[in-house]
């Protein structure tokens, strides 16, 4: 199985694992499961830590390829058809890191893991928690 990682499981797996929910903590742990991680994660948390937001970020930006290795994940960087897809998504909801996510999920055909329930509104994304 693939899963791509929404910005707080990975903040979460590499800081607070107990936070995650069963299927994303089973899935992480299960070495079959394809792990994904989008450049979009890295930039969220970039502009969060910089606004005061996630101070607990600091030693994840600065070690990102640590992060990557240690959640043996490969790097999803953004293409031009992943940001097509984000653009033109029949989906309500605006934010544009959750719309880049959904994207590269369907694009990869991959699970989401994520505890956001707004991503089940999206018909053709699989979101895990």
């Amino acid at each position: 199985m693939k899963a791509l990682l929404d910005t707080h499981a990975v903040l979460w797996a590499m800081t607070q694992p107990t936070l995650l929910g069963g299927a994303a903590r089973t899935l992480l742990l299960d070495d079959s499961t394809e792990v994904l991680l989008s450049t979009v994660v890295a930039w969220e948390l970039s502009i969060k830590h910089h606004a005061g937001k996630l101070p607990e970020a600091a030693p994840l930006l600065a070690g990102f390829p640590t992060v990557i290795a240690s959640l043996v994940a490969t790097v999803v960087p953004i293409g031009l058809s992943h940001a097509v897809l984000a653009g033109g998504l029949d989906w309500a909801h605006r934010d544009p890191v959750d719309r880049m996510l959904a994207a590269q999920a369907i694009s990869q055909g991959a699970a989401l893991i994520s505890r956001d329930a707004v991503f089940d509104t999206l018909p053709g994304l699989r979101r895990l928690w």
